[in-house]
């Protein structure tokens, strides 16, 4: 990595020192913004989150990132697109309307810090802008240009966005192309993310020495902290940057632009460079509306699949939901079977004991009537009145005990039968509500087994699952590949 110019005004202390980095998208941009975070320099307060693409952060002001889309869009622009902005427009009062605010958003987000990080691959085609609007800041502005194999760019975009490698190899040209011809007449150094990998430690010396900086935290010191954020798990891709897509070389320009930013890296850039990516830029400058039809096309489907994507998410979610409520269904109705043969066990149980009872009071009035037949029998066999007065009271108070005894007797066994009859009647109601309710439960347990096979079978019969079959086929194949 080296300065392009040799700088003779760098002691000067300024206010405020801005330090951009310029890269395309999935160029290890993040990598080196976090790198120059742990070394002191400050960073955006209203930061990007985090996601699956960059799972260590992004290190990029949210509200540069909306602003730069705002400019581009005011321009009749977006990042993907592959013409060249118009210098022209930097010129216009729209431009300089947005400048005050660009200003505020600076403020916000950096307030007093001397030394300070912007980082947004936006910024390679909008640097006259902000080179502007930090002037109105208050801070001088300082570049690191980084890099990464263009092949490595495609594949990740190709990854993450959908976009065709051929035209992620077109973007890779115009950010670089254009960083490079905006910032020559700024203090700048060149990197990539191949040596911030290798060796970081080298990477900010050459970075503080080049741009006259002196880091507020000191690279042995910030070490611990930047080993453990630049794992080797940022490097998806690693490896792809000698062949694309079924070996397919890189195109001629590419690798010659590619090649010179690369020697860039260990040595200042001559005249005769320059010279020769300015030729570069302007082919692409002519050849770029060529690319419109290719870039609307590869967004497009990018859109398109991300859509059809989302759409058999959101199948199988319905589906997983419909088997978790089968599932629910089915314990559901083991609850009620296993409660439907409680009751009926009990009806059984409530059933013998009214059987029970009923065999009892049976036998009281059949041992009543046999009393009442001695009773009669005494009287007529007695032949002396007297005597048979005697044993007819004896008898009657015997008789009258064992009534009231079975009366007694009888009276509790009918309420007891009676108590249980209702308990019967009762426990069958409940039987039957029971039975219904699960008949209830499986009709509807069949009713949500049959809506879940159909929603199934569409899924699989269905365009999105046949379009997207090759998205995943490629991506159980890279998890194949993957170490």
């Amino acid at each position: 990595m080296t300065s392009t110019r040799p700088q003779t005004d760098l002691t000067v202390s300024p206010v405020r020192t801005a330090l951009i980095v310029l890269g395309m998208h999935r160029s290890g941009t993040s990598a080196l913004a976090g790198v120059l975070g742990h070394l002191g320099a400050a960073l955006p307060q209203d930061l990007m989150a985090p996601s699956d693409m960059n799972a260590k952060g992004f290190f990029e002001s949210n509200r540069i990132t909306g602003l730069n889309d705002r400019l581009l869009a005011q321009a009749g622009f977006t990042w993907w697109d592959p013409r060249r902005f118009p210098a022209t427009w930097f010129g216009t009062p729209e431009a300089d309307a947005l400048l005050d605010e660009a200003v505020e958003v600076l403020r916000a987000d950096y307030g007093d810090a001397r030394l300070f990080v912007m980082k947004d691959p936006r910024i390679c085609r909008l640097l006259p802008f902000w080179i502007a609007a930090l002037d109105r800041f208050g801070a001088r502005v300082r570049i690191v240009h980084t890099h990464r194999a263009a092949w490595d760019v495609a594949a990740s975009l190709s990854r993450w966005a959908e976009y065709e490698p051929e035209f992620g190899l077109v973007l890779w040209a115009r950010h670089v192309l254009d960083a490079e011809a905006d910032s020559r007449a700024l203090p700048r150094c060149f990197t990539s993310f191949e040596a911030l990998m290798d060796d970081w430690r080298t990477v900010a010396r050459h970075v503080a020495q080049a741009l006259g900086l002196e880091w507020p935290q000191a690279p042995d010191q910030a070490g611990p902290a930047v080993d453990d954020f630049l794992s080797r798990d940022l490097q998806h891709f690693r490896g792809a940057s000698a062949t694309g897509p079924d070996g397919q070389p890189l195109p001629p320009v590419v690798a010659e632009l590619q090649d010179v930013l690369g020697a860039w890296v260990h040595d200042a850039g001559s005249a005769q460079d320059q010279g020769r990516l300015d030729e570069l830029r302007s082919a692409l400058d002519a050849s770029g509306p060529l690319f419109d039809g290719l870039a609307l096309r590869t967004v497009h489907r990018a859109r398109e699949v991300a859509h059809l994507s989302g759409r058999v998410e959101s199948l199988r979610a319905e589906v997983a939901q419909v088997r978790q409520d089968l599932t629910r269904a089915g314990l559901e109705a083991g609850r009620r079977d296993a409660e439907i043969a409680d009751q009926a066990q009990r009806l059984v149980a409530t059933d013998r004991r009214q059987h029970v009872a009923s065999v009892q009071l049976r036998q009281l009035t059949e041992q009543r009537a046999r009393e009442m037949h001695e009773r009669l029998r005494l009287a007529i066999a007695l032949d002396d009145p007297d005597a048979m007065a005697d044993r007819l009271d004896e008898l009657a108070d015997r008789v009258e005990r064992a009534t009231a005894e079975h009366h007694k007797e009888r009276d509790c066994l009918q309420a007891e039968a009676e108590a249980m009859a209702t308990e019967g009647a009762r426990l069958r109601d409940d039987l039957a509500k029971a039975l219904h309710s699960l008949a209830e439960a499986r009709a509807e347990r069949d009713s949500a087994q049959h809506w879940g096979t159909a929603r199934e079978a569409e899924l699989m019969a269905s365009t999105s699952w046949r379009v997207t079959a090759p998205l995943r086929a490629v991506s159980r194949a890279a998890r194949r590949l993957r170490p």
